[in-house]
């Protein structure tokens, strides 16, 4: 017995990033995006990965993934009810660099069915000791309506 739903999954969506090294280095990269849920309603994990570069954020809220602001979050801040915490991988001159946001601000827009998340952030580059400034746009990401486990969890 066979049998087929003539559907198909959800177009992804689109990430275009551009990570500014200081004093003087960009890096760019354009990938298809995903959006899931989190459990328990504890808000939208976005993501977007080309080879060695990428963006992961997640959009926590006391309701749904609405529109509006939602400003960068300390790592492991679990108690603000409403921001983001978000981290760029990057790759340059053969060396692979992460940094995790500690300042700016995500605007989340609606778009029919999906959303479009404009992110301009920044965070300390440990391995340099200098800003990495993140300037990104998710593009037309639909929320899949499995979920993902989102917890911090941090380890010394």
């Amino acid at each position: 017995m066979a049998a087929a739903c003539g559907c198909r999954a959800a177009e992804p969506g689109r990430l275009s990033a551009r990570v500014i090294l200081q004093p003087h280095d960009t890096v760019e990269f354009s990938t298809e995006a995903t959006g899931r849920s989190c459990d328990e309603g504890r808000g939208v994990v976005l993501e977007g990965i080309a080879g060695g570069n990428g963006v992961l954020l997640w959009l926590h809220s006391s309701d749904s993934l609405v529109q509006g602001e939602y400003r960068v979050l300390a790592r492991g801040d679990t108690i603000t009810p409403r921001g983001t915490v978000g981290a760029v991988r990057y790759i340059t001159q053969n060396s692979d660099r992460g940094v995790t946001l500690d300042s700016g601000v995500v605007t989340v827009s609606p778009a029919p069915g999906r959303k479009d998340v404009r992110v301009r952030g920044s965070g300390i580059d440990p391995s340099a000791g200098l800003r990495v400034v993140l300037d990104a746009s998710f593009g037309a990401v639909s929320i899949a309506a499995d979920t993902v486990t989102c917890r911090v969890q941090l380890q010394l």
